[in-house]
């Protein structure tokens, strides 16, 4: 675990808030990290760095030169994606956001994927939130999506952080390759990249950060009970074969789940619907046993939990990002947004095809203007604020900064 704070110098000379985004799609990593950080920056000295770079520029290179071109002397987390957006569109590279200026103060906390497991590593990000004096505070995280279920991560930060300070944030990418993530990180002086691993940042500011989400799905049919289940495999639904219900209900060919590639495109857009008391969870189904007829979400889905599928309107799914942000803008209590962080599924670019996430993006950045933002797309979505557990998918969330 590593641990560092940054506030305001005492006998600095204070600026106003500032929000920065920077993007290159450069094919040499660290060029591309440097000249990213850089438009970012525009000659100001910040607080945090958040950096989002796809597999292929993920390396200790561009993580040092996104470093080196902030000062050398910085906080930063970052992590791979599974493609990165911005207001000038999306694609593959690097994409640096930083923030500075009167008032904002950071903390950030690195775990390794192998030092602890997934609950102590959420609450031991989540300490950073005791480094932050600050009237308004939010705790950033950055997980895996791939080291079991991220949401034990989420219920470890949450005994921690409590309902007072929300949690918001995604699990790096992989381009969906399902070959391993990177985390990006430094307290200070020395950089780190770290496979498959924890970061948190704590934020402080004197005004309001806003939270939203939106996913765009709606119920079909009846519900269903869970009736045998064991993490994220469901082996029942109302005393049947999961999978036998699952093929049914969705009309899927009786031989679908004998391909996995083929019933992973079939699924991954017909997800099920989780009850939680104020709200509802979305459980992407991407794998089946056809020996023991069983289904496989990505997060948790418990005995007794009431379950419906789902299906999304092209129209509303689409504008899911925009809705979000919308939703995260209007929270931040009447303050002035200066920029936005945006978290979104990477199984949504597999389900609205690449015409409709690009006009998911730029209605997004129509929603925004003038307002800079960010964002990519990530193997599991965090939100907690109270009521849902606080690990999504197919599912945006956005943080609204002012």
């Amino acid at each position: 675990m590593v641990r560092a704070l940054r506030a305001p110098r005492e006998g600095a000379i204070m600026s106003e808030r500032w929000f920065g985004v920077g993007r290159s799609m450069l094919a040499d990593p660290a060029e591309a990290g440097a000249q990213a950080c850089r438009e970012a920056l525009g000659d100001r000295r910040a607080t945090l760095l958040i950096v989002f770079a796809s597999l292929e520029h993920s390396t200790p290179e561009m993580a040092a030169a996104v470093h080196a071109a902030a000062g050398g002397d910085v906080l930063m987390i970052g992590c791979s994606t599974s493609g990165e957006f911005t207001t000038d569109g999306r694609g593959a590279g690097v994409v640096v956001n930083a923030l500075g200026g009167d008032g904002f103060a950071a903390a950030v906390r690195a775990v390794p994927h192998d030092s602890m497991d997934l609950y102590a590593a959420g609450e031991t990000v989540a300490l950073a939130i005791d480094d932050v004096d600050a009237e308004h505070r939010v705790l950033l995280m950055l997980g895996d999506g791939r080291s079991g279920d991220q949401q034990e991560v989420v219920r470890g930060a949450y005994s921690v952080s409590g309902a007072q300070v929300p949690l918001i944030g995604g699990c790096a990418g992989d381009n969906v390759t399902q070959t391993g993530t990177f985390h990006f990180f430094s307290s200070g002086t020395e950089v780190q990249v770290l496979p498959n691993a924890v970061l948190g940042a704590a934020l402080g500011s004197p005004t309001p950060f806003g939270i939203g989400m939106a996913h765009g799905w709606h119920r079909v049919g009846e519900p269903m009970v869970v009736t045998r289940s064991e993490g994220g495999k469901i082996y029942e639904l109302d005393g049947e074969p999961a999978l036998d219900v699952y093929l049914r209900r969705t009309g899927g060919a009786a031989d679908l789940a004998a391909d996995p590639n083929t019933f992973l495109q079939f699924a991954s857009v017909r997800p099920l619907g989780l009850a939680r008391r104020n709200s509802e969870d979305v459980r992407i189904i991407f794998e089946a046993d056809p020996a023991e007829r069983s289904i496989s979400g990505l997060a948790d889905t418990p005995e007794g939990a009431m379950v419906w599928f789902m299906e999304g309107e092209p129209e509303s799914v689409i504008g899911a990002a925009a809705t979000a942000a919308r939703a995260a803008v209007d929270a931040v209590e009447g303050a002035e947004p200066i920029g936005l962080l945006v978290f979104d599924c990477c199984v949504r670019p597999l389900a609205l095809g690449n015409d409709r996430i690009d006009l998911a993006t730029e209605r997004l950045r129509d929603e925004m203007k003038p307002i800079p933002f960010s964002g990519f797309y990530t193997n599991g979505e965090i939100v907690r604020q109270g009521g849902a557990k606080g690990m999504h998918h197919l599912t945006v969330a956005a943080l609204a900064v002012s």
